[in-house]
């Protein structure tokens, strides 16, 4: 199949810097001797258009050009597309860390996205992304952390229940109401009368924090959602007592009655009355994901979710970063 669709389709748009296998593979080899020798980065993109009409079929060829128009179309001109497997595209981006590679993969995603809501094939789309020499010390080392990275993202939250086509609110409700359980996630209660109470949660935030604060350098994002950002939260006395930090801290709720000033992180304050049932904190770096989510009930009690499966945090701050029109960055 890949054979037939290599040559009735690759071959044609290679002029419109879309590319055969054999040339993607000899760029990237011949990128990761650059990158190693200069001690730079660069990343692959893997984009596999699953389900849907067979590749050889007139729906599946129509669908897997258009996304790869769209997808060469929203790179850059140093960067290289090209077909490498049945309905799989892989974009080498040169000069480019893993928080750009994940920017990438996410303006990538939208242009194919619409392509292929107008194909069809039905064909849905599964995104992955490595980095040199985070995750290998050669190409096919880096496309290998790609490859096992989309195999974990069919695996995950995010994709088997379909939240990428769900609201954030609703996503959060869902997560706290379902008693979600899994590799990487759990539900708990907490508060009044149970076996973790309320000050539980905070020293959660506290661990998130500590993680941000223990490494300085690292890049990362993190958002810390409260009923009120008091300026008496434990947490942005520890933010105020820390060095400059690299990673991106972001306070989320209403504003206090007293004037509000905090060293290594910015206030977002958001008049939504939903902040006052349902808190959370995100936060996404090279090495680690995590998310906890609480919905308040009667009687001071909790119901709260927390995971570790990056793909469900990086989906849940891009859509709270989406529905509230916020700058869009993940570090």
């Amino acid at each position: 199949m890949y054979s037939e669709a290599k040559s009735a389709f690759a071959g044609k748009l290679v002029s419109e810097r879309f590319y055969d296998g054999f040339f993607v593979s000899e760029y990237g080899r011949l990128e990761a001797l650059r990158a190693a020798r200069y001690n730079s980065a660069f990343s692959v993109v893997i984009l596999t258009l699953d389900g849907g009409a067979r590749l050889d079929e007139s729906a599946g060829l129509d669908a897997l050009k258009s996304a790869a128009t769209a997808c060469v179309d929203s790179i850059r001109n140093c960067d290289v597309a090209g077909l490498t497997g049945d309905r799989q595209i892989t974009v080498i981006l040169p000069e480019t860390d893993w928080f750009g590679s994940l920017a990438a993969a996410r303006k990538i995603s939208r242009a194919v996205s619409a392509s292929l809501a107008r194909e069809k094939g039905r064909l849905s789309l599964i995104l992955s992304n490595a980095t040199f020499p985070k995750d290998g010390r050669g190409y096919g080392e880096v496309v290998a952390a790609a490859l096992k990275r989309a195999s974990d993202r069919k695996e995950s939250l995010w994709e088997k229940e379909g939240f990428r086509n769900r609201l954030f609110w609703e996503i959060l409700g869902d997560l706290t109401a379902r008693g979600q359980k899994g590799t990487g996630c759990a539900s708990f209660d907490a508060g009044a009368g149970r076996e973790l109470n309320e000050f539980f949660l905070d020293q959660i935030n506290d661990f998130v924090a500590k993680e941000v604060l223990r490494s300085p350098q690292r890049r990362g994002i993190a958002y810390f959602a409260f009923r009120n950002i008091d300026p008496g939260l434990p947490l942005l006395k520890s933010l105020n007592a820390s060095g400059a930090l690299s990673a991106k801290v972001f306070l989320v709720g209403e504003g206090g009655a007293r004037a509000l000033e905090v060293k290594n992180a910015t206030a977002i304050l958001l008049d939504d009355p939903r902040f006052k049932e349902i808190f959370f904190t995100f936060y996404l770096s090279e090495d680690a994901g995590y998310a906890l989510v609480c919905k308040e009930n009667w009687g001071e009690t909790f119901s709260c979710f927390h995971t570790s499966d990056e793909f469900l945090v990086e989906g849940l701050i891009t859509k709270f970063q989406n529905e509230y029109s916020l700058q869009e960055q993940l570090g």
